[in-house]
């Protein structure tokens, strides 16, 4: 490790071949996973039908312009091929609406991928605007870095590009050829977070970071499969841990940064953060601190995070069979209200979260008759949800001076979904539910925007599908939710106002079918008379989504997970007049 005094006086390059893990050609590289500037999702590892991935460095930089025509004429050149072609912005500083600004000046058409810690160019090895990185996704390994042609070589002055480097080495690559020429690119040099790959410190950065992200789960009895209890258990956890972030399955449910502030709730790792560990992890996951505070640390564990009931229901205990398919569980339980009551919140405490897939609990009037299932939907018939539980997503709160009503007498329809682990076992949830001391201001209402005509094909890979609901009265939304099985890919939800303004409110770029979250607005989001809602969701039916049950099945809709649904859930109140 060289001495921070000496970092100003190293290149880009030196600086991290000394303190980072580069890959040369030929060397295997991390599986990773980047959101584009239309804040969609790419992932290596799900592009291992293609023969190469290639990536170009970009900045805003002139050069970067002037090789928009030498990038286009190399995409046309392998049109047809099994090869993809994006743009890489390690900039650090980049903002989506900036950048299809400038790519669409420059006449660029790929898709851009934000690199945003910089972690993957570190990796690559990519230090100057206008390096190209050509990777074999199958294999995960780095086949060629350098310049495009020679019109942007270092070394080189040639105003037409007569050598072309990256697509010979292309060529060579599909051919099963070695590839030779490598030079390097003239570029700009990007600069990158050095000060964090120096001084990164197991007590004072990594395990704040751990203990404010990451133990809420990783503890004994948690619902993590190991617990951050001590340096030890983190350092022999280290790959994975590396893994989950490069690949974003960790946090959970996130959702694109630009939307995470105005939540509730919202699993986020900031991009220091993310650097801070990833480079501790790099340079050997050591403790030199002569300190452990995740050793000492004591994770305040409360059943209720909410705080303590006005009122708990028992779930009838549900024993779990070893293996095969357990039908929905639809349970009608009574609550003995002794007068009417406004609903402010509604929390569950899970029983068996290696079973429990979902509850979802409407209320039941006592004069309804309500209690059967029936209808396309079964027991969805029965109108707005009091709340639901899932992975990553157990309280559900309803805005100040909003409540939901219970009558006298008033009963739960419960909709339990479990899936088998391997052995038998027995659930015992509860419901815990909150009261307002007085009746609020406005019931709280809610519904879906829906789509129950799901017909994808067999192997189809990226099948889009958009479903509406228009808003009659003004209103504040308070809540959205996207709903999907396991071909869900990606999901986001934009309001389309009176005026034709539309305005995008949440983007779920990753979305996780084992992490079914709903998101609460911090400040109820305005909606005029003939606002619609637009929800647009992406199903991958294709071999290489790593959750697919069976690619080659035709899916239509169902209730199972091996079929699919299409739910844009929402909750919200209605103004008063004149407000």
């Amino acid at each position: 490790m060289i001495k921070i005094s000496t970092v100003a006086k190293l290149g880009a390059a030196t600086l991290l071949s000394t303190c980072v893990s580069l890959a040369n050609a030929g060397e295997r590289v991390s599986d990773f996973s980047l959101v584009d500037a239309k804040g969609r999702f790419f992932q290596l590892s799900r592009h291992a039908d293609h023969d190469a991935v290639v990536l170009f460095a970009q900045d805003d930089s002139r050069d970067v312009r002037k090789a928009a025509d030498d990038i286009a004429e190399l995409a046309a050149q392998f049109a047809g091929k099994k090869v993809e072609f994006l743009m890489l912005d390690s900039t650090g500083r980049a903002d989506k609406a900036e950048l299809r600004e400038a790519a669409d000046k420059a006449g660029i058409e790929l898709r851009i991928l934000i690199d945003d810690t910089q972690l993957v160019a570190e990796e690559l090895g990519l230090t100057r605007a206008l390096e190209v990185a050509i990777l074999d996704p199958k294999a995960k390994e780095l086949v060629y870095r350098g310049a495009i042609n020679d019109r942007f070589a270092e070394g080189k002055k040639a105003r037409r590009a007569s050598e072309h480097y990256v697509a010979d080495a292309l060529t060579a690559m599909l051919a099963g050829e070695d590839i030779t020429a490598q030079f390097a690119s003239n570029g700009d040099a990007i600069t990158f977070a050095t000060n964090e790959i120096m001084s990164v410190s197991y007590a004072n950065d990594v395990a704040p970071i751990l203990e404010q992200r990451c133990v809420t789960c990783h503890q004994e009895g948690g619902i993590a499969p190991f617990a951050m209890s001590s340096h030890q258990m983190v350092q022999g956890w280290s790959p994975m841990i590396r893994e989950t972030l490069i690949t974003k399955r960790m946090p959970p449910g996130q959702v694109d940064v630009e939307y995470s502030s105005q939540f509730h709730g919202v699993n986020h790792i900031t991009v220091e953060e993310t650097q801070k560990l990833v480079h501790w992890i790099d340079s050997g996951a050591k403790n030199l601190d002569g300190t452990d505070p995740l050793a000492a640390y004591e994770p305040h564990v409360e059943k209720w995070g909410y705080g303590e009931p006005d009122m708990i229901v028992d779930i009838p205990p549900q024993t779990i069979p070893a293996s095969g398919t357990v039908e929905y569980r639809n349970l009608v339980l009574p609550l003995d209200l002794p007068e009417d009551k406004w609903v402010k919140a509604v929390e569950f405490v899970a029983g068996d979260t290696t079973v429990l897939h979902h509850i979802i609990a409407w209320a039941q009037a006592p004069d309804n008759g309500k209690g059967g299932a029936g209808g396309a939907f079964g027991i969805l018939n029965q109108g707005i949800g009091l709340g639901a539980y899932a992975p990553g997503n157990s309280i559900n709160t309803y805005p100040d001076g909003a409540g939901f009503p219970l009558e006298q007498g008033s009963g739960l329809i419960l909709q339990m979904h479990y899936t088998t682990s391997g052995k038998e076992t027995v659930d015992a949830s509860q419901i815990g539910i909150h009261f307002w001391d007085e009746e609020p201001e406005r019931p709280i209402l809610g519904g879906s925007a829906a789509d129950l005509e799901i017909d994808i094909a067999p192997f189809e890979a990226d099948h889009e599908m958009v479903a509406t609901k228009k808003f009659r009265k003004d209103s504040y939304l308070t809540m959205v939710g996207p709903h999907m099985h396991y071909r869900g890919y990606d999901a986001n939800f934009k309001l389309v106002y009176p005026d034709g303004r539309e305005e995008e409110i949440l983007n779920v770029p990753n979305y996780q079918f084992n992490w079914q979250k709903t998101y609460d607005f911090k400040e109820p989001k305005y909606m005029p008379a003939g606002t619609e809602m637009v929800f647009r969701a992406t199903f991958d039916n294709s071999e290489m989504n790593p959750y697919n049950p069976d690619p080659s099945a035709e899916i239509s809709w169902g209730e199972q997970t091996w079929q699919e649904m299409m739910f844009g859930f929402f909750r919200y109140v209605e103004a008063d007049e004149g407000e």
